[in-house]
């Protein structure tokens, strides 16, 4: 039981926080904007426009896919999500602000938040041709098999 009003706290937690930091950043609370949220704050996945699209039209069927897409991409724009490139036709969107990476299973797809402790970012100028370059976002990628997978 405990466990299952700690989930339920923690998307209550992520709801209020999307909801919050939407209207900081001026952001109407739409009746698609709200649906968008609670799917974003149910899953713990990094979400494809597609798969929110898909979840979020049983619930709000007017809802057309191109609203959910500008509508992702607006919530880019304003810092409440990021982008998860991992190659592939379908961006995915990522609603964990904190610094971290992630781990990328090679055979379910399964994608995990990661949390690396004291790494220093520094290119190599010998290696790298980037003179004067400052890295702002770094990301890594660790690719391998999750422990469901074996």
């Amino acid at each position: 039981m405990k466990v299952k009003y700690k989930i339920m706290r923690e998307k209550a937690i992520k709801l209020e926080k999307l909801m919050k930091k939407s209207k900081e950043k001026g952001l109407k609370l739409t009746p698609q904007r709200m649906v968008i949220f609670n799917i974003l704050s149910e899953h713990d996945r990094h979400m494809t426009a597609d798969e929110i699209y898909q979840r979020a039209r049983a619930e709000y069927p007017m809802l057309s896919p191109a609203t959910v897409y500008r509508n992702m991409e607006q919530l880019v724009e304003a810092g409440l999500l990021t982008h998860l490139d991992l190659g592939g036709p379908s961006m995915r969107y990522d609603t964990n602000l904190d610094e971290h990476h992630h781990f990328v299973c090679e055979k379910c797809g399964k994608i995990t938040d990661v949390y690396l402790k004291d790494i220093h970012y520094e290119l190599d100028p010998e290696k790298s041709n980037l003179p004067g370059v400052r890295i702002d976002s770094p990301q890594l990628y660790l690719h391998g098999v999750c422990g469901e997978c074996g």
